[in-house]
């Protein structure tokens, strides 16, 4: 089996300089879905003038419903600035949403009542069997509000790797319609980890294809053919173009660790009842008795039930939570999928360093083995020359010379030499 990996790498600056090239020429396309457990309204718009259309006439944020906003398409910096103007998206939030090399990170804002989660997708192109990578951004707010930025679909990343969430959310399977936005969240993460393994087990198909080939000569021949048109340098090459991807693969996984552990805590950081930090001051304010002016001293009034309009109860309005107390717990199945990760590329860096090693290794013994072989050789000729060189002297009174059948006599003699060294060596399975 002919393998050619080094094709198939994860793609790093010429993809960037092409996808910065090809910018301007993507469409961008402004996805919105809205649902709850009974309702599901899904719209697409192309520019967008559209969705500050729907956007005027229908809210995004209620604690009733969750509205998932889809914008794919990065390169149009216009856009991104009207929609941080409309959403109050931080200037460097804006920044980290347009950079498509940025690490993967977590940032809490606003107090912790939205998250901003940067990740990256890797999938396999289905006709090309290409690795393909693409930058993701998450932005999470209270009131079951979310909106994710990914690259525009080209000729590279033409695959929607969100189209089996948006087909369970239409057709209602599972739990995820009756769960709020947060749960949504945790399922577009978690398909972004499944496929995670997915191209880990692409690469581990050619990791094993690679030890049964060196496995199968070894076996065979009980040694291996470097010179062999399925096992030359072109092996080493491809097991080298194997470990930089899993190198590069480990380092833009890493910090998937760090993102977790910040969701985790995020339960001691973020408060999980309907009454914001507002809504409680204003709560001890209506409490606190009222405060009159009498002839320039103040005092008490606690017989006062006046409340100005500013402190009515009435105007204040209960917000949905940003997490729910459900959802720490698939935030728990998310660690436990990273680790298992984690632990599977470190094995497949250590077999690739083994496979090398290896690989050196047979390489060596095959270099022994014809070193082995010339010595037999030479070890067999060396007493025929001998024998050659001593009844070969020209003197008058060499016996050999006046033997009539002298000559026949030494070939037999320089024969039987040679059958009974390589005999011996046959014997002590040296040949």
């Amino acid at each position: 089996m002919h393998i050619r990996f080094h094709h198939h790498r994860l793609p790093g600056d010429e993809y960037d300089l092409k996808l910065l090239s090809n910018r301007d020429n993507r469409p961008i396309l402004f996805n919105i879905i809205q649902y709850d457990e009974a309702h599901y309204t899904e719209h697409n718009y192309n520019c967008l003038s559209e969705l500050n259309g729907f956007l005027s006439t229908t809210p995004c944020s209620s604690k009733d419903y969750c509205t998932w906003i889809n914008v794919e398409g990065i390169h149009r910096t216009d856009i991104l600035d009207e929609l941080s103007n409309r959403f109050n998206f931080h200037p460097l939030t804006k920044e980290d949403i347009y950079t498509i090399n940025e690490r993967m990170k977590l940032d809490l804002l606003d107090n912790g009542s939205c998250i901003y989660l940067l990740m990256k997708m890797f999938y396999v192109h289905p006709e090309t069997e290409h690795i393909h990578q693409e930058q993701i951004s998450f932005i999470l707010k209270e009131n079951n509000f979310l909106i994710t930025f990914q690259e525009a679909k080209d000729e590279l990343n033409s695959i929607d790797i969100f189209q089996i969430v948006k087909n369970r959310l239409k057709n209602n399977r599972g739990r995820i319609r009756s769960l709020k936005i947060d749960y949504l969240f945790y399922c577009l993460i978690d398909i972004l980890i499944e496929n995670y393994m997915f191209v880990l087990d692409r690469i581990s198909t050619k990791i094993d294809t690679i030890d049964k080939l060196l496995m199968n000569k070894l076996k065979q021949n009980n040694y291996v053919d470097v010179s062999s048109h399925n096992f030359n340098s072109e092996t080493l090459a491809l097991i080298y173009h194997i470990k930089h991807d899993m190198l590069s693969f480990r380092i833009l996984c890493q910090p998937l660790r760090e993102i977790i552990i910040k969701l985790q805590k995020a339960q001691d950081r973020i408060s999980l009842t309907n009454q914001t930090v507002q809504y409680r001051r204003q709560y001890r304010r209506k409490k606190r008795p009222k405060r009159i002016t009498l002839s320039g001293y103040y005092f008490f009034n606690p017989n006062s039930d006046s409340l100005t309009h500013r402190w009515s109860l009435g105007n204040i309005q209960e917000k949905a939570p940003l997490f729910n107390e459900y959802i720490f717990m698939y935030f728990k199945d998310l660690n436990d999928h990273i680790i298992l990760l984690h632990d599977r590329i470190d094995t497949y860096c250590d077999l690739l360093s083994s496979l090398i090693s290896f690989y050196v290794i047979l390489n060596e013994a095959e270099m022994n083995r014809i070193m082995t072989f010339l010595t037999l050789v030479s070890i067999i000729f060396i007493p025929l020359t001998f024998f050659c060189g001593l009844f070969s002297m020209n003197f008058h009174n060499t016996p050999p010379l006046t033997w009539h059948h002298g000559y026949f006599l030494i070939l037999v003699i320089l024969g039987a030499g040679a059958i009974f060294t390589i005999t011996y060596f046959k014997w002590k399975n040296w040949l």
